[in-house]
Parts: structure tokens; C-alpha cells; sequence
């Protein structure tokens, strides 16, 4: 049966602040009854804000650029990547992580890999690694059980053969995360790196990615 909860509950309920509470009521995504002074909340009618659909990957890209930036020519680009770049800054900060990891979810595929601990030092010094996420320096977070970072496509097969491993192998306790990549890059681009911490979901995870979008202190 479905309940009438005040803001407070629903905001509890959703993950999100009472102020997004009260945005979502006004924006007419959450349906509400004000009796008397006190807005409520239709429990049946609660569903999380929709995310939106992952951008391509050459959006992908220029998002990056973008928020470096360089903004493409072409009118109607730059104006959609000004409307993300300024929801990212603007946005309740409760709904960016939702927000970024959708929208890069094209950014690279992942695959997992499990290493000998002796060897993550080679991995975290290896030139042809960009670490980012949990093993971002910037991130502050210092696994010292996992390496998680950026290879190029072409260097992958060298890699695997230098140390070893088996790419197509399901490993049990996975302590490698690589995100491979078409993209040359000389550093992992804070959104990349808080896109991949925002994908873990942990509390700390998340506050790190915030923290390298400038959005907490």
C-alpha cells in the first residue's frame, strides 16, 4: 500500500537532499499534495531521477576537451557541452556521480586482471599505465592492493606478454582494473578518473571523485 511520506522520509529514501526534494517537486518529476504547509510524497510515485543516456565517444572527448577549454566549432556542440559542463559544476552535488558516470560510460572498456601483490609496483611504474581512480594520486585515496589505470589499445598485447597474464582468463580475485583506450593521453582527465571512482560507489570513492571535480573542499 502505497504511503504519504513528508520530505525529510523521502528524501531518506531517495539518497538525496531535502532540497532536491523540493527541486524535483517543483520540476514536476516527483509528484506531490501540499496539505497545509507540509508537502507529501506519494510513495508509489517515488522513482530516482532519470540519468541520461551515455554520450559517444567522440563526445565523449570533446566533453574533455571542453572542460579544458577547447570547444569544438560547431555551434550546436558547444553549446550541449556548456549545458553539461555547467551541470556538473552547478548540479546538486548529490546527483553528479549519477550524472558523469552515465555520461562516460562510453569513455573505454575495462577488463579486470589478477597479479602476483610483487608485481602492482611494476604495474603502478609501468610508462605504459595512466593511473587513475583508486590509484589516481590526486585522488588521495593510496590502494596499495589494487592498480587501476588507462593502457592504449596497441600497448595491451605487450603488456600481457611482458608480465605474463592472460587476457581472456576470468580472474577469481581480480586486483587490476585497466580501462583500454583508443586515446593517447600523457594524464587520465579528472573527469575520466572520477568517473572510474564514481563507478565503485563507495562513500570514499565518491567523495574523491567530487573532490577532483572541485565540487567538495
Amino acid at each position: 500500500m502505497a504511503e504519504l511520506l513528508p520530505v525529510g522520509e523521502a528524501a531518506r529514501r531517495l539518497g538525496v537532499t531535502r532540497n532536491r526534494v523540493h527541486q524535483r517537486i517543483a520540476d514536476g518529476s516527483l509528484r506531490a499534495e501540499k496539505i497545509g504547509s507540509t508537502w507529501l510524497i506519494d510513495s508509489a510515485e517515488m522513482r530516482p531521477a532519470r540519468v541520461s543516456r551515455p554520450m559517444s565517444p567522440s563526445m565523449v572527448t570533446a566533453l574533455v576537451q571542453a572542460k579544458e577549454g577547447a570547444f569544438p566549432h560547431r555551434p550546436s556542440e558547444r553549446a550541449r557541452l556548456k549545458e553539461r559542463l555547467a551541470r556538473i559544476e552547478n548540479d546538486p552535488v548529490e546527483e553528479v556521480p549519477r550524472l558523469v558516470s552515465s555520461w562516460l560510460a562510453s569513455r573505454a572498456r575495462g577488463i579486470h586482471l589478477e597479479v602476483h601483490p610483487q608485481d602492482l609496483n611494476l604495474l603502478r611504474e609501468d610508462a605504459r599505465i595512466r593511473l587513475s581512480g583508486i590509484s589516481d594520486p590526486r585522488a588521495g585515496l593510496a590502494s596499495g592492493t589494487e592498480v587501476e589505470g588507462y593502457i592504449n589499445e596497441e600497448d595491451l598485447p605487450g603488456l600481457a606478454e611482458d608480465l605474463f597474464l592472460s587476457l581472456d582468463d576470468q580472474p577469481n580475485r581480480p586486483n587490476v582494473l585497466l580501462h583500454v583506450t583508443d586515446l593517447v593521453m600523457e594524464e587520465v582527465p579528472k573527469l575520466f578518473s572520477a568517473a572510474d571512482l564514481f563507478d565503485r560507489g563507495g562513500p570514499r570513492e565518491t567523495r574523491a571523485g567530487l573532490a577532483l571535480l572541485g565540487r567538495v573542499s
